[in-house]
């Protein structure tokens, strides 16, 4: 008489017997990791918030596990909550960083802080906007330039010094060196090009009654008001007030917009997964597509051939003022104690 194998006695059988074959198939075929990865990642940005998040959003698509939790504030407030950090617990609690201070982050890659990382897509990008073999790379670019309310002004600038004159008296404003990294790297460059602008720029500034604000997007929602006849500016937000139907427009300055460093870049303090994460993120923003996400939220993609947002140049048409990282690094405390000791904080 046959007897029956016990269910449970079966299926342990079977999984024995399986199991190699099982095996032998995972290894032979992995799953794809988009998808896959789970993990959680603080990311300290300057960006506008609704972009960053947007961008975050949309690799979220293609990596639902993995959450992002973002703190945004202006790049001086971001530096000082990481000094405050570093102090307290001898690190920090961002994963990812990316904001206007490519000499803070220099600074942090030579205390062996930040993770090195060449995304394959990045070797189609231009050189100069990658730094320091792997330490961080531009994903979009953004610069420093002039906007004008065309309501307001007839006869419209075209360099830095033409904002000194009579015309602009008590209605020009630029961003907070103290609070904006935009704001202080193109101070920091405008000294760099002392035979261009100079030291002279801010003072002749002050003497026309420059005015002061906290951030950028302060100055585009004002220069669209007409509360200021002309701004300091990042290109982003003053073509984005145009696009939508403000009486502004964009002065790329004859003698150099200043570009604005701002990376991407990993710290080295993560688990395999959350590194893992935060390495997929940055491959994600080089996709096509994200580089056209980019494109519509105003920024100038940095990977060529991607689409340009209505009315901007394309990069090889813009005139940059030299930028000098050495200088940036070495001459950015004093430059910054100089400022505050003219101009106040």
């Amino acid at each position: 008489m046959n007897k029956k194998i016990p269910a449970p006695l079966l299926v342990i059988i079977l999984g024995i017997l399986c199991f190699p074959l099982l095996w032998s198939c995972q290894r032979r075929s992995p799953p794809s990791q988009e998808g896959t990865i789970s993990a959680w990642l603080t990311l300290y940005t300057s960006e506008p918030l609704e972009l960053a998040q947007e961008a975050i959003a949309d690799f979220q698509k293609s990596y639902p596990q993995v959450e992002v939790e973002i703190f945004r504030s202006g790049t001086g407030d971001v530096i000082s909550r990481i000094n405050a950090e570093m102090i307290a617990t001898g690190g920090t609690e961002a994963n990812l960083i990316w904001f206007a201070d490519i000499g803070f982050m220099s600074n942090l890659d030579s205390q062996g802080l930040i993770l090195h990382y060449s995304p394959p897509a990045a070797a189609r990008i231009d050189p100069q906007y990658a730094y320091n073999n792997g330490m961080g790379h531009e994903v979009r670019l953004i610069y420093n330039v002039i906007a004008y309310n065309t309501r307001m002004v007839t006869s419209p600038p075209r360099d830095w010094m033409d904002l000194t004159q009579g015309a602009f008296r008590s209605m020009v404003a630029m961003a907070n060196p103290n609070y904006s990294g935009g704001a202080f790297t193109a101070l920091v460059a405008h000294i760099q090009n002392s035979d261009k602008v100079g030291w002279r720029f801010y003072e002749e500034m002050q003497a026309n009654d420059m005015k002061m604000e906290l951030a950028n997007g302060v100055l585009q929602t004002k220069v669209s008001s007409g509360e200021y006849a002309a701004v300091l500016i990042v290109d982003f937000m003053a073509n984005n007030a145009r696009i939508e139907g403000s009486p502004v427009e964009v002065v790329w300055p004859a003698s150099g917009a200043v570009l604005i460093p701002t990376p991407l870049a990993l710290v080295n303090n993560m688990t395999s997964q959350q590194e893992a994460a935060a390495k997929a993120l940055v491959d994600h923003f080089f996709k096509d597509e994200t580089q056209a996400l980019f494109s519509r939220q105003g920024y100038i993609p940095v990977m060529p051939g991607a689409p340009l947002p209505p009315g901007a140049p394309a990069v090889d048409q813009i005139v940059t003022m030299p930028f000098d990282l050495d200088f940036f690094i070495r001459e950015s405390p004093q430059i910054r104690s100089t400022y505050e000791e003219r101009f106040g904080n």
